[in-house]
């Protein structure tokens, strides 16, 4: 998935914030997330404390990575759902769309199976607006046998400038696994 962008427009991002503040009172949670895969915080909902949502984000994004290369090994395509229950704080977080995360975080005060049916909802209601930001990476020219156009035409999609590509760490934790667990 390291071809994946995404590009929010301004009725889109309202939209999810919206959605984001009806989960978050639906759940009656104290944070939710929504974020990419890779661990990128894209938006959020709530009180979050003293937490660093950006690091909870990306360890969010590792989990998940982890995750999906266990499903393989026991035979399953992915898991979409996943609860981490603590002695204070719980994280419930889906996969939406695909390519997101929406996470929340709650405490005892409230209950998981309120969370669950509310992150089914908000899920549905965030697919159909999440599905459309979803850009593929820049195809190589020549594809589906047309010539690239003009540069700055629509038909090029090449980038602007050249910028060095980041390793894919979490292709890197999946890699790891599956060689602990094979």
């Amino acid at each position: 998935m390291t071809g994946i962008q995404y590009v929010f427009s301004e009725e889109t991002s309202q939209g999810v914030e919206k959605h984001l503040a009806a989960y978050l009172k639906a759940s009656r949670s104290r944070c939710v997330l929504l974020l990419a895969k890779s661990g990128h915080l894209i938006s959020q909902a709530g009180f979050s404390g003293t937490f660093n949502v950006q690091s909870i984000s990306a360890l969010i994004g590792g989990i998940f990575s982890s995750t999906q290369a266990l499903a393989r090994l026991v035979g399953e395509e992915k898991f979409t759902v996943m609860f981490l229950e603590g002695r204070v704080w719980n994280v419930y977080f889906i996969l939406v769309s695909d390519h997101f995360i929406l996470a929340n975080l709650f405490d005892k005060s409230t209950v998981v199976g309120m969370v669950r049916n509310a992150a089914v909802e908000a899920g549905a209601r965030l697919e159909p607006l999440l599905a459309g930001s979803v850009v593929s990476d820049f195809a190589p020219a020549g594809q589906d046998g047309e010539e690239p156009g003009e540069p700055g035409s629509p038909q090029d999609l090449s980038p602007l400038r050249e910028e060095p590509a980041m390793p894919d760490f979490n292709q890197a934790v999946e890699d790891a696994l599956s060689k602990l667990f094979s």
